[in-house]
């Protein structure tokens, strides 16, 4: 799969700047409740697609069908899993499982950094612009998986592998952290904050870095890297309460205007950029961005003085971070729907059966 050259609706904006290093959208609880949101509003015979395509996937039997508790179907299973896979072929400290694995990986594609100017510095970032034209990022990528999976001359493993990603990149674009990054005057924000990476707080006395916070909001995964069947049936289960929490949460007028009107990739991603400006930098109170403390490097700890968020802005961030995953479950089920219409299920299980016989 090579990616595409694009250049998104980000270049409207004065400055954007990418990353290689980030960290995780939604953490593995969040990605699962999204996918079974969708799950639960596609047919059986899209279901019986889905898993048949997923059977060719090269890390099937390593990952997606792997650890499965006897009370969890397989087909549910392995397209839940599905949707976190690619976060597991983030290449770890380390990592004994080698290039089999994080080959696969593709950092650039999670997210967009589109920039939220501290209104102070307007004046200084007016007319900048750093992004370069070549990069891609998950606008460019959603748009290349969902046409991996569309095209009928596309190798089966190679559908499998977009299946994965339109499940896990349309969690990520509904995250809100994962469309913008904060810059200001301030020394070590000028060149960005990578989408809240460098930006430290403390929400009810904790310290946490602004990105990771979102993340967490819905639920802790304690060791992303640990693949053991214990823990990844632990996170399964969490994952599954909050989903049948999210059942209940009905979306508001706004929202659902908002599910029809915005039906394209950059329109989810401008949408996760507001949230991103009025929600997850912004202060409970409206009263201007969150006070906050630098965090230099990914592996440093937040400082002892980093400022408190309060209590308000976790429970406005835990309500936003509920609506988001609720509506990226509803587009996701509408796409995968549309993208679907021209696989049918005995040409897919035809493709898995062909390959369980040459083993």
């Amino acid at each position: 799969m090579r990616p595409l050259r694009c250049v998104v609706w980000c270049l409207l904006f004065p400055v954007a700047v990418m990353s290689s290093s980030r960290a995780w959208a939604w953490n593995s609880i969040g990605h699962l409740a999204s996918a079974k949101l969708a799950y639960d509003r596609l047919g059986d015979a899209q279901r019986a697609t889905l898993f048949a395509l997923l059977q060719r996937h090269p890390h099937f039997h390593q990952y997606l069908a792997f650890g499965r508790p006897p009370a969890v179907g397989e087909t549910e299973w392995v397209i839940l899993r599905a949707s976190v896979w690619p976060d597991w072929v983030r290449p770890r400290h380390n990592d004994p499982r080698g290039p089999a694995v994080t080959r696969y990986h593709r950092g650039e594609e999670h997210y967009i950094n589109v920039p939220v100017v501290d209104p102070k510095d307007a004046a200084a970032f007016a007319g900048k612009t750093l992004i370069p034209p070549d990069k891609t990022d998950i606008v460019c990528a959603l748009r290349e998986r969902c046409n991996d999976l569309r095209t009928s001359t596309a190798a089966s493993e190679e559908k499998a592998i977009a299946i994965c990603w339109i499940f896990h990149l349309v969690g990520d674009i509904h995250q809100p952290l994962h469309n913008a990054a904060y810059f200001s005057s301030e020394e070590g924000f000028r060149q960005g904050d990578q989408g809240g990476n460098k930006f430290g707080v403390k929400v009810n006395g904790r310290k946490w870095k602004l990105h990771a916070y979102w993340d967490d909001v819905l639920g802790e995964d304690g060791d992303y890297a640990d693949d053991s069947a214990q823990h990844q049936q632990e996170i399964f289960r969490a994952a599954m309460k909050l989903a049948d929490h999210l059942q209940e949460l009905k979306p508001t007028a706004a929202d659902e205007k908002r599910l029809a009107a915005d039906r394209t990739f950059e329109s989810w991603s401008r949408e996760g950029f507001e949230m991103a400006k009025t929600v997850a930098y912004q202060k409970a109170d409206g009263g201007g961005i969150l006070d906050h403390v630098e965090v230099k490097k990914f592996g440093e700890p937040i400082s002892d003085d980093a400022p408190e968020a309060g209590a308000a802005y976790a429970a406005r961030a835990r309500a936003t971070a509920e609506v988001r995953i609720v509506i990226a479950g509803r587009r996701l089920a509408e796409r995968i729907t549309q993208l679907l219409e021209n696989t049918s299920p005995s040409t897919a299980a035809s493709g898995s059966s062909a390959r369980a016989a040459s083993r």
